[in-house]
Parts: C-alpha cells; sequence; structure tokens
C-alpha cells in the first residue's frame, strides 16, 4: 500500500531543503558582493607594502667589500687575485598543502570510519546500488519507479549520533545529506522520489541520541568517485558542510581550465539580445538555447506535465525552453539553477515573471559543483503575440551584472 505520511513527509522536505539551501546561496552571494565594495582600500594597501619595500631597498643597497692583504701576503704574487664564482643556490621547492581533511571533495573522510561533523557523527554502515538497491526501492513501495535513463539509486544505511552540546531535541534525515561524485552534480533527496526500505533515516534526537537508517540517491550510471554531502538543512553555518569518501580513494577537485574561460558582453543589453543560436558565456554560467515551444504546443506540455497545472492568464501563452547550462564558477560549492532564474520581456516593455507551474520533464532543477552541466525544460510566459520577446537570464541573490543577460528566443 502507499503510505502517504511518507509521501506527504518526503515532498515537506524536499520543499524545506531548497528553501533553506537558497537562503544559504544568498548568504555567499552578500559575502561576494561586499567582497567587490573592497578593491580601493585593497589598492592602496598594495600602493602602501610597495612603497615599504622601494624605500627599504635604497636604504640598504647592495655594497661590495674587498678584503685588504698585507704586505707579506702580498709578497710572491705576479698577478690579480682570482675571485671564486659564486655557487647558485637552488631554489626551494614548494610542497602544496593539502586541504584538511573532510573539508572539501579534493580530500574527504574515509568511508569506513565514524565521522565526526558539526553536531554529530556520523558513518556509512552499507552501501546499496544499482539492481541491488533498486530491488530493495521496489519492494519498499509498489508505486516507487525505477531510475530513469542514465540513471541508478544508490542507497546508504547511515549511523548518526547527536552531538549537540544544546539540552534540544534536533531531527535529521535523508535530506541532510547529498551525494556527489564525477558528473559534477549535487545529488540531493529531491532527486530521488521513492519511499526508501524501513528503517527510514529520520529521526529528532537529543544530545548523546543515536539512530540508523536508509537514505536514497539516484547517482549517474556507473559514475565514480562517489563522494557523501553532509549539509544539516537547518544548520546555517556555512563551513559546517562535511565530505565523506562513499567510493575508496574518491576525489574531485575543480578544474583549473575554468579559470581561463572569459565572459562575453553579448546579450547585457536589453535593447541588443543575443541570438537563441549562440552561446552564452557569463561570469558564472554557459548558457545554450535548444528548442523554444510556443503558444498552444506550449500549453499542451504544461497540462501534460500535471494534470493540476493552470492554463496561462487572459491575453497571455507558455513558452516551453529547453536548455543547456555548465557552471563555470571556480569557488568549490554547489550551485542551484532551475525554472526561477528566468523570466521573459517583449516588445510590450513588461517584465514578465515564470510561471507557477510543474515545469514537463526533463525540468531544468539541479544542483552542479564547477564544471558539472545540466540540460532540462523552463516555463515562462509572455502577451499574446508580442514580439521581440526575450529570455532573461538572471540567478538568484545575484547581486551584479557579471551573469545576467538577454536571449531572443525567436528565429
Amino acid at each position: 500500500m502507499c503510505d502517504i505520511r511518507s509521501i506527504i513527509k518526503y515532498h515537506h522536505c524536499v520543499e524545506l531543503k531548497k528553501l533553506f539551501k537558497r537562503i544559504k546561496i544568498k548568504t555567499y552571494m552578500e559575502d561576494r558582493l561586499q567582497m567587490k565594495t573592497r578593491p580601493v582600500m585593497r589598492k592602496w594597501i598594495v600602493l602602501l607594502v610597495i612603497s615599504v619595500l622601494l624605500l627599504t631597498s635604497l636604504a640598504c643597497g647592495t655594497t661590495s667589500t674587498s678584503t685588504q692583504q698585507s704586505p707579506e701576503e702580498n709578497q710572491g704574487q705576479t698577478g690579480p687575485t682570482k675571485t671564486a664564482a659564486p655557487t647558485k643556490t637552488p631554489k626551494p621547492t614548494s610542497t602544496p598543502t593539502p586541504a584538511p581533511v573532510g573539508l572539501s571533495r579534493s580530500n574527504p573522510f574515509p568511508g569506513t570510519d565514524v565521522v565526526s561533523v558539526p553536531n554529530w557523527d556520523v558513518q556509512i554502515m552499507e552501501i546499496k546500488r544499482g539492481d541491488a538497491a533498486w530491488t530493495d526501492i521496489q519492494a519498499a513501495n509498489m508505486f516507487n519507479e525505477a531510475a530513469p535513463e542514465g540513471m541508478e539509486y544508490l542507497l546508504l544505511r547511515i549511523h548518526v549520533k547527536s552531538t549537540y552540546a544544546d539540552s534540544e531535541e534536533h531531527s535529521i534525515g535523508g535530506c541532510d545529506f547529498d551525494v556527489t561524485g564525477d558528473n559534477l552534480i549535487n545529488y540531493t533527496c529531491g532527486i530521488s522520489s521513492v519511499v526508501e526500505p524501513d528503517p527510514q533515516l529520520d529521526a529528532t534526537l537529543f544530545s548523546g541520541g543515536e539512530s540508523e537508517g536508509w537514505v536514497a540517491f539516484l547517482v549517474g550510471q556507473g559514475e565514480t568517485n562517489l563522494i557523501l554531502v553532509v549539509d544539516e538543512t537547518m544548520n546555517f553555518d556555512s563551513d559546517a558542510k562535511r565530505y565523506i569518501a562513499i567510493d575508496e580513494g574518491a576525489s574531485v577537485s575543480v578544474s583549473s581550465d575554468l579559470a581561463g574561460i572569459d565572459p562575453t558582453d553579448s546579450g547585457k543589453d536589453r535593447n541588443a539580445p543575443v541570438s537563441m543560436s549562440e552561446k552564452v558565456i557569463t561570469e558564472d554560467w554557459e548558457l545554450s538555447v535548444i528548442e523554444v515551444i510556443r503558444g498552444d504546443e506550449a500549453w499542451t506540455m504544461v497540462q501534460e506535465a500535471n494534470q493540476f497545472n493552470d492554463p496561462p492568464l487572459d491575453g497571455f501563452e507558455y513558452i516551453a525552453v529547453k536548455l543547456h547550462l555548465r557552471y563555470i564558477g571556480t569557488k568549490d560549492e554547489a550551485t542551484y539553477v532551475d525554472n526561477s532564474y528566468f523570466k521573459t520581456t517583449g516588445s510590450a516593455g513588461i517584465l514578465h515573471d515564470s510561471p507557477f507551474v510543474v515545469v514537463p520533464d526533463p525540468a531544468l532543477d539541479a544542483s552542479l559543483y564547477p564544471g558539472g552541466e545540466c540540460e532540462g525544460w523552463i516555463v515562462v510566459q509572455a502577451s499574446k503575440g508580442e514580439t521581440n520577446v526575450s529570455l532573461i537570464f538572471e540567478p538568484l541573490f545575484d547581486f551584479g551584472d557579471g551573469n545576467k543577460r538577454f536571449i531572443l528566443i525567436e528565429p
């Protein structure tokens, strides 16, 4: 039978996860904005340091000393004294300092250990993947669906112990964990919409309390370097995230090639939108339009995506756009992208927000690490018959103009 409580709990958990993740992203973006206001101060500090170094260099100078020999020492010498050639001192080679264990994907905690993370002790007790995981998930609930093409299920049995220093109770469950790997995608609890086998990891614990249960994820089929990300939903400390290897020796680093990608100015001006056939390169993203469907056909797609989706407002029509995105930022953080990043405008000069609908599959809804890519549909809207409609790409909580672009979505 279908466990209604599990399904309701799952959807509530997913929405909370997305909300709190975006609040965390907002905090990070605000920090970035503050950093952008400091270049003038840094400039004067640099100039001051350079001035001090120059003055020190002039004061010290380079002096040469000569050793005078006594007359007795000079006797018998018929020519100038030869000076020995200076010996070259080899330059010391610097050894790169490895990242502290558990604080990054490049150096996660070993997966077999009990790992102490902020407020919790965590240990991976058992791992099931592929057919073995699907057999257990299928048996857990008859409405659980098989993994999509190119994906497979991952089941982790996780043991947790609360190490909170206070006397309050604290909840922990599947949505406090993510998984990532070579595909550079952050797989959250929202991707695998299944009821896990019993016992599920879902507990409210006081300090010292312990629990154990299964958590399900969807990952890339055959994906390697899988890493468990401990990211407690209600913990807003940006330094609290920890990484634990699922695959032995798992390690993923940010590619140095990303730093060499330069943004273009194409599409920065609303009056000069970039063509939909051109790849858009912003400060943190590469974006390509694959397909655009408008009007009745788009409404049919939206209807088929969910029977409860509303038709477009009077005088409006839906536009379905299939996009390919790649995150090219270099900070080792996962970043969300979905339908909320997009708006439209056109010949009427009105800004149209995205409609609140369930988007057709595959929906553009992903959390990406640097270099990660995703592809899927978004749904936007415009006035019926409106011309020169531009898709506006503007990431949430992005307070600069480095990523905002206007893309003409008409032939």
